[in-house]
C-alpha cells in the first residue's frame, strides 16, 4: 500500500500488509461500487484505502447474478473492497464466499452490528452478539471457506447500557474464533446511529486483544481519524456518514500525515479544507458521482433513488443542505438531475461544517 505505516508503528494492521490504517464503512444503500469509485477518485493515487460494501444477504447472493444485481456490482478491476455478510448459515455463507471470490476481494466482513429489525428476525446483525459461542460458530464457518482475512463489525453495546466486561469477553471469543481483526462501532444497539460515540471503550477492547481493534462512530473529519489512533490507540479508524459529505477525507488524512501525492488528475492541488472550499468540491463531487452512477446503472428510478439517500446522509453538514436535497427531490430524469446540481452550484454558496449532531 503507502508509506505511511511509520506514523502509527503501535497499528497492528501491518501484520495484514495493511499499511494505511484509515477505511470506509459498510453503510446500507450507501456504500454500492457508484460510491466506492467516488471515494477512490478522491484517494491518492499512492493510497490503497480499503473500502467495505453494503451488508449482503448471504440467503440471496447463491441465486443473484454479480454482473446484474445493483448490490454486487464492482468496478472493472476493483481491488482493496470488502464484501460484508449477513447470516449465520453455512449453506447459505459458503456459496456466497464461493461467488464472490471471483470478484477478488480483500477480505470479508461479518455485521454483527446491524439493529435494524428486519435483520433481527434471522438473528443476524447485532442479535449475534447475544450469544458469543453461536457468533463465534459464525467467525468459524466464514474462515473455513475463506481463503482470505475474515473481519467482523460489532456494536459497543447490545442494550442501552455498555458492558465492558460482556464486550472485552464477547470480542475475545471472536478472536479465538479465527478473526482476523474487529471493528467496534461505538455506540449501543439502542443509540443506533446517534449520540456521542465512547471511543475509550473501542481502546480498552484493543489493549485487551491481540488481534487488530478498528474504531467506527462519529468521526466526521480527517482529525477525528488521526486522533483515534494517536491518542486512543487503536489499531485503525473506520469512517461512514462524514464520507458521503466529504469523499475527500481520505486525502485530507493523507495530506496531514505528510502526503504529498494527490489523486489522478488533482495533480499540484490540495484537499479541499476550508468550510467554502469543502462546499464548493461538495457539488463537484455530487455531478462526478451522478456520472458514475450512468456508468454502472441503466435503471433511472434506482440511480435518483441512490442519489437522493446519498444527498439526505451528506448534504446535513452543508449551510444549505436541506435545500439541495429538496432540489435533487424534484427532478425526474437523470439528466434534469445534472442539471439542477450544475445550476445549484453555479448559484448558490454552501459552506460545510466541520462538525454536526449525529441523528
Amino acid at each position: 500500500m503507502s508509506n505511511l505505516s511509520s506514523f502509527f508503528p503501535h497499528s497492528r494492521l501491518a501484520k495484514l500488509r495493511i499499511d494505511f490504517p484509515f477505511f470506509i464503512a459498510p453503510m446500507v444503500g450507501l456504500s454500492h461500487v457508484a460510491f466506492r469509485e467516488l471515494i477512490k477518485s478522491y484517494t491518492p493515487h499512492n493510497i490503497n484505502a480499503l473500502k467495505f460494501t453494503e451488508m449482503l444477504s448471504t440467503r440471496k447472493i447463491p441465486n443473484e447474478k454479480l454482473e446484474t444485481t445493483n448490490e454486487l456490482k464492482t468496478a472493472i478491476n476493483e481491488s482493496y473492497f470488502i464484501p460484508q455478510l449477513l447470516g449465520n448459515e453455512e449453506r447459505f455463507i459458503a456459496p456466497s464466499i464461493e461467488k464472490l471470490m471471483t470478484k477478488m476481494p480483500w477480505g470479508f466482513d461479518i455485521n454483527m452490528g446491524c439493529p435494524v429489525s428486519h435483520t433481527l428476525k434471522h438473528n443476524w446483525g447485532v442479535r449475534l452478539m447475544g450469544d458469543k459461542d453461536y457468533a463465534a460458530n459464525v467467525v468459524r464457518i466464514v474462515k473455513k471457506h475463506s481463503p482470505i482475512p475474515v473481519s467482523v463489525k460489532l456494536r459497543g453495546g447490545i442494550s442501552e447500557e455498555e458492558n465492558f466486561e460482556y464486550l472485552h469477553s464477547f470480542a475475545e471469543t471472536l478472536q479465538n474464533a479465527g478473526a482476523d481483526f474487529l471493528t467496534i462501532h461505538a455506540r449501543t444497539r439502542a443509540q443506533k446511529h446517534s449520540g456521542d460515540a465512547n471511543w475509550n471503550l473501542v481502546s480498552q477492547v484493543r489493549n485487551l486483544l491481540e488481534i487488530p481493534v478498528i474504531a467506527n462512530g462519529d468521526i466526521q473529519t480527517a482529525q477525528d481519524a488521526i486522533c483515534l489512533l494517536n491518542e486512543y490507540g487503536v489499531d485503525g479508524a473506520m469512517i461512514a456518514r462524514a464520507a458521503t459529505a466529504r469523499p475527500w477525507i481520505i486525502w485530507q488524512i493523507s495530506e496531514l500525515l505528510g502526503n504529498k501525492e494527490t489523486p489522478i488528475g488533482y495533480e499540484g492541488l490540495k484537499a479541499p479544507n476550508t468550510p467554502e472550499e469543502e462546499g464548493l468540491e461538495y457539488a463537484k463531487a455530487c455531478l462526478k458521482l451522478i456520472s458514475i452512477f450512468a456508468d454502472y446503472f441503466q435503471d433511472e428510478e434506482y440511480i435518483l433513488e441512490k442519489f437522493r439517500f446519498y444527498t439526505a446522509t451528506g448534504a446535513r453538514w452543508f449551510q444549505f443542505g436541506h435545500h439541495f436535497w429538496r432540489l435533487s427531490m424534484r427532478a425526474r430524469s437523470v439528466a434534469e438531475l445534472r442539471d439542477t446540481v450544475y445550476e445549484f452550484s453555479q448559484n448558490c454558496e454552501n459552506p460545510m461544517s466541520n462538525r454536526i449532531k449525529m441523528i
